[in-house]
């Protein structure tokens, strides 16, 4: 039984004879009442991993309780058991940790290897060393000798994530390629660059790829499946042994400008980087085909569809296999471009910034603001205009609107206000081009992004209309809610999770109330679309009763579209197309002056509802209601 239908129970008849029906929510339960009725199976079918010696019949236990996490090695005959029971209590809260141990596939023997590791701890393929990240270097652990030592550490290179802005006791690292042949060393990457680590700490760090100096993000790419894979996109591979990198061969990489947002693929070769594919295209997917030297990658943009292409090793010459959407060549389309501002610490920030199709210069324009995190990395992304797609920027530009994507960064205990500091930079960088009327620009955004949403139109009047999807609306109230579609309590999700708050609510009150829009009801600026599931799972609807209610009784103008059985996104066509055309009658009526239906105007009472469904019409933005 899902959440939804859970909540939606009745509740059983009972006689006065009958046992009373009650839960016991203690404060030491590891989990939540509600995220222990959504995995009931799961924990009623925990067991332990035990090795089963076939010729002897010996069972040899590998971990010492139902939750311990044990990893099998690919080769050898160890694992490891990673233990996190001593620190439930870190747990609860969204800071995990574990004991690790190293456990004999023969007799069960377990030998500490490590305390107090933040997950994940991960096996070489060889199977003898255990690989962790913490305090912002790469620890190995020689499971063979018991030794541990920090590679990473005579690297002149940051491998903690710099951009993560999670208020985490640790920044995550960037990321890990994989090893060398015969665990030879590992390959993990910085900001831009890949580097060679060595177990033997004595052995030099060594970096492989240049992409520092252009800011250039270079990344491994797998062009084959790992055996047993089926490779991504259920394409079959080269079928090569892919557990190990070999440096002996050649190696492809992704690219990725940070700035210019062009992408491509680079061949790493006797030591050497050659740049093979470098566009401004989104271009992603590179596979080798199983029994020939023939290469498949994917490149498209905003105003081209993507496509496959066929090629050599090399990458030269490619071939288009496809033709995707080829209904879009007879449409006008608009163009992309980026858009560089500085938010007021001078952090560098962009936006992406979409032209309405049939520009022309020297006209003024009505522009949607689209805003969530990082946003600009969708600059070369293609939407096929959908009416089941609710925020679909290509229907917004094919009506005539700039639509633009500026990026958010945070600060721990203000994400509203942080939200509030990037969007308007951004957005009063973009109307020093005079291409956007600035008495016509809508703000959108859905669950995070309607957060901000309704934030920052209680703190700025640089926005004539507002739609916000499935938001929070006050931090406060939030932090002791449950995240039903989970189960789970949202002490996580607000500390040191995408709220970014840090603290309990307790610790700095005012910080949750300086960042909840509901607090700022009376300083709405402009009107306001809110649109629910009444069993979003994800961010409580009452949530925005409460800022609904609160806008209402400061006479603010206000309308929330209650979808009845959605969760956190309408799923159901007919939904997706009232909600789809709702949003855009809003925008219309305010930021283009087209007339406004009375479901804007006047509301629609339950009885004209009861009504207007027994008619068996529908109540769409063009209908009488």
């Amino acid at each position: 039984m899902g959440i939804a239908e859970w909540l939606k129970k009745p509740a059983a008849k009972k006689s006065e004879d009958d046992p009373a029906t009650v839960e016991v929510w203690h404060w030491k339960d590891e989990s939540v009442i509600s995220e222990q009725k959504l995995n009931t199976t799961r924990d009623r079918d925990r067991n332990t991993l035990a090795a089963w010696h076939v010729a002897s019949g010996g069972l040899a236990p590998l971990a010492t309780n139902v939750k311990e996490q044990v990893r099998l090695a690919k080769r050898g005959a160890r694992a490891l058991a990673l233990d996190g029971i001593p620190y439930q209590n870190d747990a609860m809260f969204g800071r995990p940790f574990t004991d690790v141990y190293k456990v004999n596939l023969e007799t069960g023997a377990r030998e500490l290897v490590a305390k107090h590791l933040i997950p994940p701890v991960d096996f070489s393929p060889g199977g003898r060393y255990a690989l962790n990240f913490q305090d912002g270097h790469f620890q190995v652990y020689d499971l063979q000798s018991g030794a541990s030592s920090d590679i990473s550490k005579n690297a002149p290179a940051k491998f903690a994530n710099q951009e993560n802005d999670y208020p985490v006791s640790q920044k995550p690292a960037y990321g890990i390629a994989g090893w060398t042949t015969n665990d030879r060393s590992v390959i993990v990457y910085d900001a831009y660059d890949l580097w060679e680590l060595f177990p033997d700490a004595s052995a030099k760090p060594r970096r492989l790829t240049d992409g520092s100096g252009e800011e250039i993000r270079h990344r491994y790419v797998r062009t084959t499946p790992r055996p047993g894979g089926g490779g991504r996109g259920g394409r079959g591979g080269g079928g090569e042994d892919t557990e190990w990198i070999d440096l002996d061969k050649p190696v492809y990489l992704s690219l990725e400008g940070r700035w210019t947002k062009r992408r491509g693929y680079a061949r790493l070769e006797t030591g050497r980087t050659e740049r093979l594919v470098w566009l401004d295209r989104s271009v992603s997917g590179l596979e080798k085909a199983k029994n020939a030297d023939t290469f498949l990658y994917q490149a498209g943009a905003w105003d081209q569809s993507p496509n496959y292409f066929t090629t050599g090793p090399d990458l030269k010459g490619p071939k288009k296999a496809s033709d995707t959407n080829p209904f879009a060549a007879e449409y006008a389309w608009g163009r992309a471009e980026l858009v560089d501002y500085k938010n007021s610490h001078g952090e560098r920030l962009q936006g992406a910034l979409y032209y309405p199709a049939n520009y022309e210069r020297g006209e003024q324009y009505p522009m949607i603001v689209q805003i969530y995190e990082i946003m600009s990395t969708q600059l070369r992304n293609w939407t096929a205009p959908s009416e089941r797609t609710t925020y679909n920027a290509t229907v917004w530009t094919q009506n005539g609107y700039f639509v633009y994507r500026p990026d958010i960064v945070f600060r721990p205990r203000a994400p509203g206000l942080s939200a509030l500091d990037c969007v308007t930079s951004g957005v009063k960088k973009v109307l020093e081009s005079g291409m956007i009327d600035a008495k016509r620009v809508g703000l959108v955004g859905h669950s995070w992004g309607g957060y901000e949403t309704t934030f920052l139109l209680t703190q700025t009047n640089m926005f004539a209309a507002g739609v916000a999807g499935g938001p929070l609306t006050n931090l406060a109230s939030s932090y002791g809610e449950i995240y039903w579609n989970s189960g789970g309590p949202e002490t996580n999700h607000v500390e040191v999770g995408q709220e970014r708050m840090e603290v309990p609510l307790y610790e700095d009150p005012q910080a949750y109330i300086r960042n909840s829009a509901v607090y700022f009801a009376n300083k709405l600026s402009a009107p306001l679309l809110l649109s629910v599931g009444d069993h979003d799972g994800a961010s409580d609807w009452h949530q925005d009763i409460e800022l609904y209610n609160s806008a209402r009784r400061a006479g603010k103008p206000v309308v929330m579209l209650v979808y009845e059985g959605e969760n956190h996104a309408v799923a159901q066509k007919a939904n997706q197309l009232d909600y789809h055309r709702r949003i855009n009658a809003w925008f219309d009526h305010y930021l283009k002056g087209e007339p406004a239906p009375e479901w804007i105007t006047q509301g629609v009472t339950v009885l004209e509802r009861e009504r207007e469904l027994k008619r068996g019409g529908k109540d769409t933005p063009g209908a009488s209601n």
